[in-house]
């Protein structure tokens, strides 16, 4: 598409250029023939007038006309004027009565003049006025011609014909037109070198694709999650996204342009980049209200000179969150927890049974935890043979203990110690969040009993995963949305769970699908096969 318009910069300054032109050229050659006609027609004019007073005190023209001289004398004297004299292409003598005593066309003596033009000499006037009832005649000028007493005896006309007066015109529109075709070529190749000045600033983009360019960037930078922020070689704020506005406290981003970076907070740093001109990683911000950040920061260059900086926020609690998620260390440290919890709780019971000096209650007590913690444990350990999963099936039957839910290990569970289809991590990660999904669905139900089977087999071919509990379902409006990531019916700040888990189950090309009934529960089936298993990462 660019080089289809490659030079759409030439073609739009040339054409504008070329408008300017010929508009230009227009505008000054209407007004320049118009001036240029009319000083020519007063030219003409005078000229005329001179040539007939001049003709009109000829003493051939005046013998004639008072009959003391014949025509042919006059004729042979006029015809030899006519020819030798520019820019005169009429002469006419004629007597009182209009009749002509001379014509440039001889078969006219003796005519009558047939125009009222003449008649005006005849007061003793020198006038000009259009050459009617002459072919092709465009002015003329008509003067009285006096015996030796001053009396008018008749008249001289001398005029012009119209087709020199037309020349005049063309030749004046030729050379505007030659003028306007020198100044187009000019501005043609001053369009051509300064479009091709502009391309090279906008290296090498036309117009139209750098903005079509920078509102793709525009769209693709609001969209981040991660806050950015632009400052010029002042310190002053050029560019901030709206996830940077929010870390920033403001609602609107187009509040900080134009202001400095350190106005929001005496922790801003991001101005010694300008004297460092050194990148900067990892670098954390505490003055932001948004809670804990890390920023990278970048110094910004052209031509060899630091002319600004660009910062990345990015927030740290939701990293580590992420971070958490994805690994299962949320998982797991949650599950210590409430084994921690459930034991700390014992321990109660053993010290104050203790106190009650009821030393028998209390071994026979601590016999009875040690046996049913033998059991539980060694009923994990001896089909999950990986520790890291099974230590998290042991911390969450404490917290189900906890919250009332029994968590149940399918009988026919069975995994090894290697991961051989997802790595331990991943398979947490899978487990966690199903479990905590089903237990988060029996605390909103009433129903009893609250329970939760988990299914683990490892096979040859394959790994399967089964989470299954007794609460309420899912809705099945809601059921297409579970595993869009924010999506969540249990309140704000929810909704990763389950995303996290369709992430997982893609990135390792597993299958994952979700069965449930309204007041009976939801099975969740996730598997993983050998040949998926070898294109994984």
């Amino acid at each position: 598409m660019q080089q289809e318009r490659g030079h759409s910069i030439h073609r739009q300054l040339t054409r504008m250029n070329l408008t300017l032109v010929i508009a230009t050229a227009l505008m000054a050659l209407v007004g320049t023939l118009v001036i240029t006609v009319r000083m020519e027609f007063q030219t003409i004019d005078n000229n005329l007038t001179n040539m007939a007073k001049v003709m009109a005190q000829l003493p051939q023209a005046q013998l004639v006309l008072t009959g003391q001289a014949e025509n042919e004398w006059l004729t042979a004297y006029l015809d030899g004027a006519v020819a030798s004299v520019e820019n005169i292409d009429i002469i006419l003598v004629g007597d009182r009565e209009g009749t002509l005593f001379y014509s440039q066309d001889h078969t006219q003596v003796g005519t009558v003049y047939g125009a009222d033009a003449w008649r005006s000499a005849l007061s003793g006037e020198v006038t000009v006025a259009g050459a009617e009832g002459l072919d092709q005649a465009e002015r003329c000028a008509f003067a009285p011609v006096t015996d030796g007493q001053g009396e008018v005896v008749g008249f001289v006309a001398v005029g012009i014909y119209a087709r020199n007066v037309r020349m005049l015109v063309w030749s004046t529109i030729g050379q505007f037109l030659l003028i306007a075709a020198a100044a187009c070529l000019f501005a043609m190749l001053l369009s051509s070198r300064v479009s091709r000045r502009i391309k090279e600033a906008l290296m090498g983009y036309e117009p139209e694709d750098l903005s079509r360019l920078f509102r793709r960037q525009e769209v693709v930078m609001e969209s981040l999650e991660e806050g950015i922020v632009a400052i010029d070689h002042f310190g002053r704020i050029i560019y901030m996204n709206q996830a940077a506005a929010g870390l920033y406290g403001l609602s609107d981003r187009r509040e900080a342009l134009g202001r400095f970076a350190r106005d929001f907070g005496r922790g801003s740093t991001l101005e010694r980049l300008l004297q460092t001109g050194k990148a900067e990683r990892n670098v954390s911000i505490d003055f932001l209200p948004g809670g804990r950040v890390l920023s990278d920061r970048f110094p910004i260059r052209q031509e060899g000179k630091v002319v600004g900086a660009v910062a990345i926020f990015r927030d740290r609690t939701e990293v580590t969150r992420l971070a958490e998620d994805l690994t299962g260390v949320r998982h797991m440290v949650e599950a210590m927890r409430a084994y921690t919890h459930e034991f700390m709780n014992k321990l109660h019971v053993i010290h104050g049974l203790l106190q009650m000096e009821r030393y028998d209650m209390a071994k026979e007590y601590i016999m009875d935890i040690t046996r049913t913690q033998h059991q539980a444990i060694s009923r994990v350990m001896e089909r999950i043979l990986d520790p890291t999963v099974a230590a998290l099936l042991v911390g969450k039957t404490s917290r189900a203990a906890e919250l009332g839910i029994r968590l149940i290990l399918g009988a026919d569970s069975q995994l090894g110690a290697v991961g051989r289809f997802l790595p331990s991590a991943a398979l947490v990660s899978v487990l966690g969040n199903l479990i905590d999904n089903a237990m988060d669905s029996l605390n909103q139900s009433g129903r009893q009993p609250k329970e939760v089977t988990v299914s683990i087999q490892e096979a040859e071919k394959g790994l399967f995963l089964c989470v299954e509990d007794t609460g309420l379902g899912i809705d099945p409006a809601v059921l297409p949305h579970i595993f869009e990531e924010g999506f969540s019916t249990k309140g704000e700040d929810r909704g990763t769970g389950l995303s996290l888990v369709k992430e997982v189950v893609d990135t390792y090309h597993g299958q994952i699908r979700v069965e449930s009934e309204r007041e009976v529960g939801a099975v969740f089936y996730v598997s993983f096969h050998q040949s998926q298993e070898e294109g994984s990462p």
